[in-house]
């Protein structure tokens, strides 16, 4: 099977996962149904790939208090957006959700007037990072959950030298494919149903939407 087929594959588990979940009862508590279990799917998906990976001499390099990744632009959608809004309400008290949008508005003076190659270069910490570990680790977005490195040394090094085009990070291919099609698939049944989604820096998109005052019920 080749490549092409393999990410029709995922595109359709993701365009199917929105729609078991949302076809009946587009509500804020489907939603948030229906994104918790594209995540578990793909949490359980990597989990798998990885276990093989490391059995075949290749192990993830990632772990907890390694945050090289969580320096570089992050970009999310609206829903991923919405999701960890709601899980920050849940999980997080008032004072630490004030600090993230502080921060998050903080770093939106950095990035908001750069072009998306020029986001891409910027190196500062993710307003959701503390003391090197992430605050909504169970609802980060699915670009944080893919991006998964089999050499620490080669994601320090993109970090310390972002503007070097020889610099990349050792990521492993398969989960950033596979989750990405799930996402866009799941994406395209979301609009499909007349919802609006909007990809961008993870700062931007978090701190618009609190400014708004957006929510699952008013998306």
């Amino acid at each position: 099977m080749d490549q092409q087929e393999i990410d029709k594959i995922f595109y359709r588990d993701g365009y199917r996962m929105a729609q078991r979940y949302l076809d009946q009862e587009l509500s804020p508590v489907q939603m948030g149904e229906a994104i918790k279990a594209l995540y578990l799917a793909v949490d359980e998906l990597l989990e798998a790939f990885l276990h093989r990976a490391s059995e075949e001499g290749q192990p993830v390099s990632c772990k907890e208090g390694c945050a090289w990744c969580c320096h570089q632009e992050v970009f999310a959608i609206t829903h991923e957006f919405l999701y960890l809004n709601d899980y920050m309400q849940k999980h997080l008290s008032e004072a630490d959700r004030l600090a993230v949008l502080e921060r998050a508005r903080e770093k939106v003076k950095i990035s908001m007037n750069l072009s998306v190659e020029e986001q891409l270069k910027i190196r500062s910490a993710c307003p959701f990072l503390d003391s090197d570990s992430c605050m909504v680790y169970e609802a980060r977005p699915m670009a944080c959950r893919i991006y998964l490195s089999a050499s620490e040394p080669s994601c320090r090094k993109e970090h310390d030298h972002p503007s070097d085009k020889r610099s990349f990070p050792g990521l492993f291919d398969f989960p950033l494919r596979a989750g990405r099609m799930m996402n866009e698939g799941f994406v395209a049944w979301l609009k499909k149903a007349g919802l609006q989604e909007s990809e961008l820096p993870i700062e931007q998109g978090y701190s618009s939407m609190l400014t708004l005052g957006q929510g699952m019920k008013e998306w």
